[in-house]
Order: C-alpha cells, then structure tokens, then sequence
C-alpha cells in the first residue's frame, strides 16, 4: 500500500499540529477501519481454508495487518503461517515466514528470541526484496538493542554489527534504489554524520513507498535535523510520521513519544502529557514492552510537570480568591457608605428639583419675552432693509432727474432762443428746419441708457443674479456696449417697485400688450415656477445689501 503525504511540505508546524490533533481524536474510527478490513480478510481465509496456497496467502495478509496493530494477533498468524510454509515444504516460504516471526518477536522487545529466530533464515532461499527485508530487520534489532542495553561495552558492540549489515545491503544494491538509500542513510544516521546523512534521506522521500516506511523515514531525516540542531525542520517532519502512524493505526509510538519530549523541553506540559498519554495507550495497545518501558521513564517527568502546572494554577486561584473575596467585602462597606450618602442627596435633589421647576418657569417665560422681542427687531430690520433701500434708490435717481431735467431745459432754453429770433427775422425754413432736426427716438434711447447707468450703479450683479434663475442656453448675453436690454430693462423697473404694466408701459414708450409678452416669454424660459418668478427678481440684491444681511444675520443669531 503505497501513502501520498496529504500535507505540503512547506506547511507551518501549528496547522502539522492541528492536523494530527484532529487525527488523535479520530483514533477509534481508524482502528475500526483496521478491524473492518481484518474482519474481511478473515471471511476469505474461512471460505479458502481448503487450499494451503490461499490459506498461506491470507495468513501472511492477516500478518502483515497486524504486525504494526496488534502485537498477540501478529504472533498467532505469524506461527499458523510457519506451520502453513512447512505443509506447502517451500523453502522460500518457510525462510520468509522465520523473517516475519523474528520482526514480531523485536517488535515486542523479545530481542534474544527475534535474533535468535533471524539467525535460522537461510538466505540463499529468499528472494532480493525479502533478502533486503531480512538485512535491514537485522540491522534494525542490532540498533534497537545497542539503544536498549546503553551500555558502552554492548552499545559498540550491536552497533557494530548493525552497521555491517547496512554495508551487506549498500554492496548488494544499486546506487539509486530505495534499499540502497534506507540503508545509507541509517548508517550515516547511526554514525553521526547528520550532514551526509541528509542526500539520502532527501532523496528517498521522492521515491514510491509504504505508508510504514514513509513514517519511518520522516523519523529518520527528523532525527537528523535534530543533530544538526534545527528543531523547525525536525519538528514538521516528526508531526507528518506521527500522522501516517496514526491514521492507518500503526501502533509504532516513537514519533509520539519524540513529541512529547520535545513539547515538555519547550514547556508545552499540557501537550506533552496528551502525546505521550497517547503514545502509552499504543504501546499497551500493541504490546510492546520495550517501547512501555521507554515511555513510561519519560512519562512521570511529564506528569509532575503538569501536576506542577496544576499546583500553580491552584495557587494563583487561591490568591485570586482572596482578592475577589477582599474586594466584595470592600464593595459592601461602600455600598452601605453609599446608601447613607444617597438618603442626604435625595433630600438635597428634592430642594433643588422644586428650585429649578421655579427657575425653569421664570426661563420660560423670559423665553417667551425674548422671541417676542427678536421678532419684533426682525420685523423692525427687515422695513429699515428696505426703507434703506427705497432711500437708496430715491437718492440715485432724484440725483439722475434734476441733472437730465437740467439738461434738457437748457436744450429747451437754446431752441427757445433760436426759434426766437428765426422768428423775428421772419426765416420761416430755418424754424421747420430745426424743428425738424429733434430726433425723439435718439432722445428716449439717451433717456434709457441714463436708466440702465443709475440702475446698475445701485443694482452692479443685477444681470448675473438674473441669468441664474436660468439655465445656460435661455441666459440673456448681451452685445458689447449694451448695459440692459428691453427684457432686462422691464423686470429691472419691477425690481424698483414698478410691477404694474400700464406704468412699464408709459416709462418705455411700448404697449401694455407688448410688457404682457416679454414678460410672459422670460418667464416661460425660466426654471423658476411663473408665480415666483417676480419674488425671486425682488429678492436680487442692491449694493449695500450685503452689509445690511450681515447686520440682520447677526441680528438673527442674537
């Protein structure tokens, strides 16, 4: 069974972590899944007991499901699979069968019965993957037990001979095969040289393998982080074997029981207890005393550091308690203080609730007195605005009348004189001459211009306030020398307080039909509703009008 690692390689350690979390806790549903497959098999062994090939088949399939799962199961199809090898009398079966009895027996820790079982292999029947299988399991007991011993003497001396079988399976083996690699890299490993022992590691992971040795080679490379001290490295590949271990419910607990150390080093005790709690309940699970024995010297160090943990955490509640206890006591002094103080302050808010209902009526009333009187200087403000303005404007043109009146009598005066003497010198033609040189149109045209020069002397922005009650294609534009033309001139005598088109009518020497009409036709060009057209052109602002809204503003605000 070939495993594909469901997590990237360039994951962080905390979502690694929060992967085999979740894998922890769906523990039981993988070993159900185990079981369910087992149970399976075991209804194809019952329906081909008769054949000793299928039997031997499904025996070693039975084996090998629970050689990492359960140790006491492994063992009892391990030893109907030797006893199924000599009824078939094939050497290779009977020699391959030894090699899976002497795993069991190391897997458990039995060292001196494994051995003793591999030493009986005979190697010439095995073929060159159980031929690599048999090596690599020796190399691996001789390891194991040089670990286990510890002492120096017997440490060398299994280390020894574990290397050797590392080199047997390096000689037989390509360069670039995995059994070439394994071997390698374990040797590099058991050796200390973590540097060299990096390329193959590396490379082995890029190769097709077993979901077991997958596990088993990300141990390995993050054994060898860990001598080259780069525990960021180590820790993400230990984290990725205890997740294949876990989630095909391979009861190998050196990946767990790795954590566990690692996280209680880095003070993590409440993680450390869960990984190595876990990695106990497998070793009991499978049946492996060695790996107990080894977990269970690690385990009280981590528990008394969580029960240390727990003892601080008591202390620190214990102080808390204390203080909270402390506190209420406090809060109950100060409420009982309060109380008394909100008895005198209720007798106080009573004395001054009724001395602001008497100071709130008084306000109201000055309220009242104010408004009045704000209106009434509105009012007031609003007639002297336009008294100033009606001043304004009967000044400007009591001004303009007495100079054209001037004018025009002394041009009276000179005809006078001149019809005068025409007259008494009897020339006749002369007299019909210059009567005939008067030319009214150019008189009322004069007339109108002196007009449109007073009116926008007090009224300067009059033609842009008017084009802005229109929208740009109806404005009014006028020809370079002209100040106002008939249009303007009409609504800029409604804007003096002539609104009657009898009186329009007289000043500019037009009909009261032809007012009617300009009138109409500005108004319809508007954007202005007609009704409010004239109020908009009253409410177009003299000279002095500005000064005069910033003195009713502050009027206003006041």
């Amino acid at each position: 069974m070939l495993w594909a690692c469901p997590v990237s390689a360039t994951a962080d350690m905390d979502s690694l972590q929060k992967v085999l979390n979740h894998v922890l806790e769906k523990k039981t549903m993988y070993d159900a899944q185990r079981l369910h497959e087992i149970a399976k098999t075991k209804k194809v062994l019952a329906h081909n007991i008769a054949s000793l090939n299928e039997r031997f088949y499904n025996y070693q399939k039975l084996f090998n499901d629970y050689k990492s799962f359960i140790h006491d199961s492994a063992y009892v199809y391990c030893k109907k699979l030797n006893a199924c090898a000599y009824l078939l009398k094939d050497p290779n079966k009977i020699n391959y069968a030894r090699v899976n009895m002497g795993f069991v027996l190391i897997s458990a820790g039995m060292f001196k019965e494994g051995m003793d079982t591999l030493n009986k292999v005979d190697l010439k029947y095995l073929n060159n993957k159980q031929r690599f299988e048999y090596l690599f399991l020796q190399a691996r007991s001789n390891f194991d037990l040089a670990d286990f011993d510890r002492i120096s003497d017997y440490f060398n001396k299994y280390n020894a001979v574990g290397l050797r079988f590392c080199d047997s399976i390096i000689y037989q083996n390509n360069p670039q095969s995995y059994e070439y690699l394994s071997a390698l890299g374990l040797k590099l490993l058991r050796t200390a040289d973590f540097k060299g022992a990096l390329t193959p590691y590396r490379q082995i992971l890029k190769l097709r393998q077993t979901y077991q040795d997958s596990a088993i080679n990300f141990s390995c490379l993050s054994y060898v982080y860990t001598g080259l001290n780069q525990p960021q490295l180590a820790v993400p590949l230990l984290i990725k074997a205890a997740i294949i271990d876990n989630s095909h419910s391979t009861k190998e607990s050196i990946a767990l029981t790795n954590l566990a150390t690692y996280f209680y080093k880095q003070g993590d005790a409440k993680t450390a207890f869960s990984y190595i709690n876990n990695a106990l309940a497998d070793a009991n699970f499978y049946g492996a005393r060695h790996r107990e024995v080894q977990i269970s010297s690690i385990m009280p160090i981590i528990e008394s550091e969580k029960i240390d943990g727990i003892e601080k955490q008591k202390r620190s509640l214990l102080i808390y308690a204390s203080i909270i206890t402390s506190l209420i006591v406090l809060v109950i002094i100060f409420a009982f203080v309060t109380l008394k103080q909100l008895k005198k302050l209720r007798i106080a808010d009573r004395i001054i609730i009724n001395k602001n209902d008497d100071l709130n009526a008084a306000n109201t009333l000055l309220v009242k007195v104010n408004k009045t009187l704000d209106q009434t200087n509105r009012t007031l403000l609003q007639t002297n605005v336009k008294l100033d303005e009606a001043n304004m404007i009967k000044d400007e043109y009591i001004g303009n009348f007495f100079n054209i009146h001037s004018d025009y009598i002394e041009k009276i005066d000179r005809i006078k004189r001149s019809v005068e003497k025409n007259l008494k010198e009897k020339m006749y033609d002369e007299v019909l001459m210059m009567l005939n040189r008067l030319n009214m149109k150019f008189e009322r045209e004069n007339l109108s211009h002196s007009f449109d020069e007073v009116f926008l002397n007090l009224f300067p922005n009059f033609v842009e306030d008017f084009n802005s009650l229109f929208a740009l294609e109806h404005q009014v534009h006028l020809h370079k020398d002209q100040l106002l033309n008939t249009e303007l001139r009409i609504f800029a005598l409604i804007r003096l307080g002539i609104d009657e088109n009898e009186n329009i009518a007289k000043i500019l020497n037009y009909s009261v039909n032809t007012i009617y009409t300009y009138k109409t036709k500005v108004k319809n060009r508007s954007f202005i509703p007609n009704d409010e057209f004239e109020e908009k052109v009253m409410n177009i602002k003299a000279v002095k009008d500005a000064a005069v809204d910033q003195i009713t503003n502050e009027s206003a605000l006041l």
